[in-house]
């Protein structure tokens, strides 16, 4: 501990916490784009790392709706599927909007175009359940979403004819890169920019006077309303805004990037679960805890997938192996289900909180209200025991 305290004294009076974070996050992502680089590395590898980036997008945008601005929703994976589907649809099919005298074909729309159309479509939606949403709260929010969530997934599951059923719906590449080596590492540089897009994006929403709404919003409805909060606006707006990017997101990883297809399975009320514990682990308060909490987890879930212990002492098993191969199964969300115990029983900010406050120089701003607030009460004791 004290060794800490003089590291931390020396890094006040050198460069600085928050410059020492700059310079860390500079080195995480100079270590993404040295990744795929590294001939070492499977395309399997990468293939995590992308879904890495996919997932982190997710958590922190719903970090942003629910952590953020107290919105607490289960829909977040029924509008990631909705931009895939709609950008899929449209891809394969066309569109047609008569009273607007609109007609597009499979041929005259790119691959980019009918992720746009999708990203539209998600937000669209999200305006309608944003106002649909006005005057609910805490457990009939999570209800009402649960169920609109759950009503899209069977939907798509049950239009056998459009969507593929089960079998799920082939979205239109968005690279024609023959090279199977490098249609992946251009794939894993994409994803990895649209992650760093999304991030800048949430982060200014959050540390704009949008993103103090929010957190009044969230704290307080009928205060916040009160002191000139307009509230039915945020939270039609959040929800358009959360909308847009998770549903582009999905467009853009279901075209071949991430995935080769979307089906019904990644929008079950299991997957929308993993979307929230991986932000409650990293943090649902900190932007950059959520998407960090998610591709770790995602990592962590993908490397204990098959356990290998080697026995000791040349020891060896009946059929003469040297090791026990435990292949984890449903066993590994088990050891995550701990994980989230015990994070939300002894660190409910998140397992990330400590370093990124640390980081940013938040603890000693606690520090020093605290130290300020007790010195306070110091002074009024005193006073009061002299009028005494």
């Amino acid at each position: 501990m004290a060794v800490f305290k003089r590291f931390e004294a020396a890094i006040d009076k050198g460069i600085g916490r928050r410059k020492l974070g700059y310079v860390v996050i500079a080195a995480i992502i100079a270590f993404f784009l040295w990744f795929p680089n590294d001939t070492s590395q499977s395309n399997y590898a990468k293939t995590v790392f992308i879904s890495g980036f996919f997932y982190a997008i997710m958590s922190s945008s719903w970090a942003l709706l629910a952590g953020i601005a107290g919105q607490f929703s289960f829909g977040h994976m029924a509008f990631m599927g909705i931009g895939a589907y709609v950008a899929g649809l449209i891809a394969r099919d066309g569109f047609t909007f008569a009273m607007l005298g609109i007609s597009i074909t499979p041929e005259s729309i790119s691959a980019i175009g009918s992720i746009i159309i999708g990203t539209v479509v998600a937000g669209a939606v999200g305006l309608v359940i944003g106002w649909l949403l006005l005057r609910l709260r805490a457990a009939y929010l999570a209800l009402f979403t649960i169920a609109f969530s759950e009503l899209f997934r069977i939907m798509m599951l049950t239009e056998y004819d459009y969507t593929g059923g089960s079998n799920g719906l082939s979205l239109r590449p968005l690279l024609q890169i023959a090279d199977v080596d490098a249609a992946r590492q251009v794939e894993y540089y994409l994803m990895f920019a649209l992650l760093l897009v999304c991030l800048l994006a949430l982060y200014w929403v959050a540390n704009s006077p949008i993103g103090l709404f929010l957190r009044a919003m969230r704290e307080d409805e009928d205060a916040a309303s009160a002191l000139g909060v307009n509230v039915v606006r945020y939270k039609i707006l959040i929800f358009v805004f959360t909308s847009m990017i998770v549903g582009f997101a999905g467009a853009i990883f279901y075209s071949d990037v991430g995935s080769e297809r979307i089906i019904p399975e990644q929008l079950e009320i299991l997957q929308m679960s993993l979307i929230i514990a991986y932000a409650v682990i990293g943090g649902m308060e900190s932007l950059i805890g959520a998407a960090a909490g998610a591709f770790i987890s995602r990592y962590m879930l993908e490397a204990v997938r098959q356990v290998v212990i080697s026995l000791p002492f040349g020891l060896t098993l009946p059929d003469g192996s040297d090791a026990i191969v435990w292949d984890t199964g449903y066993w590994r969300f088990a050891l995550f289900g701990v994980v989230m115990v015990f994070t939300l029983r002894y660190m409910r900010n998140g397992l990330l909180y400590p370093i990124i406050t640390w980081f940013s120089g938040r603890d000693i701003a606690m520090k020093e209200t605290v130290s300020k607030r007790e010195s306070d009460d110091e002074h009024a004791a005193r006073i009061e025991a002299e009028d005494e």
